[in-house]
């Protein structure tokens, strides 16, 4: 049904476009702009028939004219019957011819490539049978060769005229879909380095799941040696069992994740530039600022190549999301500058926050230490965000954070991490370099 629908639209659409026309050759013999309309609506549409969208045109064209005929007041039956059913012809012929031409003579299915021979040579041929119609009707012979050569002129224009329309359109439906793909996996890169940073977290849980089954084992095995209930030795032997039982579900999980988010785009070095504007897009996209105005602006005085990207973006986003929390200002503003300094490279988040006083720069890296509560429902966020950025970068890349701050006013985390750790160099690579 849709496909019907689709079709008598598209004919009454071709319809309406055969009434910007002009004569040529002969009084009736048009050249119309549903030519060119309905050949990129059959290139466009593949579900739909060609032969049913040329049929269809081919009735619709001389009832929308007469129409119009109407609502003018100069209705001239004959003259009417004279451009209708030549027109008709045409565009049967074309319904016909088109199909055939492709099954007999390109014997491929339709692309860009082959689009164009087809219409042109649909165009003549059907031009030549509207021709012998409008012959007959008026009693005289049309169909000769000046003629032809003028027809095809006119299929060559208007074949290079459909095909520059097309070649634009797929142009730019390329474009769009590069420009869509791209932002998706810049968007999907995001999510897997929040996922890489959460898989870190988890790993350093399974660690602390491993020494609570161990001390739960060891005490299993002190009380039962001592004169202790059999409930109380039972339980101990439980929480060791339950606790391996858990270790177990966290590394199956943490290959999971491993295996089909994070090594799926392990690929080439990203450099700083691109790796802050996907950040800045995420952040920018997913957070709710409740009515906050939030502003991130970059300055790269050094673009350079990160290898372990994720480990960075986590590093940024973390940045971020901190100077956005603890910012209570109507207008949060941020600002990302990248330098280099003999070997290293460093990274500068700075924003225009409350800054924090000397008490609080100094406890800021403590897992688990936050700032962020929230009066309407009572809760204290997690303070995981710094604790992975101060040990991403003083134990992944090597490196050290300062932090400079004035309270009320802003502050600044400045990241220096060495060249070589950044790049992924190795050592040969740095001694040749």
């Amino acid at each position: 049904m849709n496909k019907i629908r689709e079709t008598l639209s598209i004919a009454i659409f071709v319809s309406l476009a055969a009434q910007i026309s002009f004569n040529f050759i002969t009084g009736g013999f048009i050249i119309a702009l549903s030519v060119v309309v309905m050949a990129i609506f059959i290139y466009c549409y593949e579900n739909l028939s060609p032969t049913y969208i040329a049929f269809c045109s081919g009735i619709f064209s001389p009832l929308i004219r007469l129409f119009f005929m109407l609502l003018s007041g100069e209705v001239d039956w004959s003259h009417a019957s004279n451009m209708a059913l030549p027109d008709m012809v045409f565009f049967f012929s074309y319904g016909t011819f088109y199909p055939l031409i492709y099954f007999a003579i390109i014997k491929q299915p339709k692309n860009l490539r082959n689009f164009p021979y087809a219409i042109f040579m649909c165009e003549i041929l059907s031009n030549i049978c509207e021709l012998i119609s409008r012959s007959y009707l008026v009693g005289e012979n049309l169909l000769v060769p000046r003629t032809i050569a003028y027809l095809v002129v006119i299929a060559i224009i208007r074949t290079a005229f459909i095909q520059t329309i097309l070649v634009a359109m797929d142009t730019y439906s390329s474009y769009l879909l590069k420009r869509e793909t791209d932002e998706e996996y810049k968007r999907l890169m995001a999510m897997a380095a929040l996922v890489e940073s959460e898989i870190y977290i988890m790993k350093k849980c399974t660690g602390a799941i491993e020494g609570i089954m161990k001390k739960a084992f060891d005490s299993y095995k002190t009380l039962n040696k001592l004169e202790v209930p059999d409930e109380l030795v039972k339980t101990a032997l439980d929480v060791s069992q339950q606790a391996h039982e858990i270790k177990g579900d966290f590394m199956g999980i943490v290959k999971s994740l491993e295996g089909h988010l994070v090594d799926d785009y392990d690929g080439d070095p990203l450099p700083i530039k691109e790796i802050i504007n996907i950040e800045r897009k995420a952040v920018l996209s997913e957070w709710n600022t409740d009515g906050k105005t939030i502003e991130i602006a970059s300055r790269i005085k050094k673009d350079f190549y990160v290898k372990e990207y994720f480990k960075i973006m986590s590093i940024i986003r973390n940045l971020l999301v901190n100077a956005i929390e603890a910012n209570d200002k109507d207008i949060c503003k941020i600002y990302i500058t990248t330098d280099e300094e003999d070997d290293n490279y460093t990274i500068a988040v700075r924003d225009n926050g409350t800054g924090m006083d000397e008490d609080t720069v100094n406890t800021i890296f403590l897992a688990g230490f936050s700032t962020k509560f929230s009066p309407k429902t009572g809760s204290v966020q997690r303070g995981i965000g710094l604790s992975l950025v101060k040990e991403y970068v003083e134990e992944a890349f090597k490196g050290n954070i300062k932090i400079e701050s004035q309270k009320g006013r802003w502050t600044n985390f400045l990241l220096t991490m060495p060249k070589e750790r950044l790049e992924g160099k190795t050592h040969d690579e740095v001694l040749h370099s």
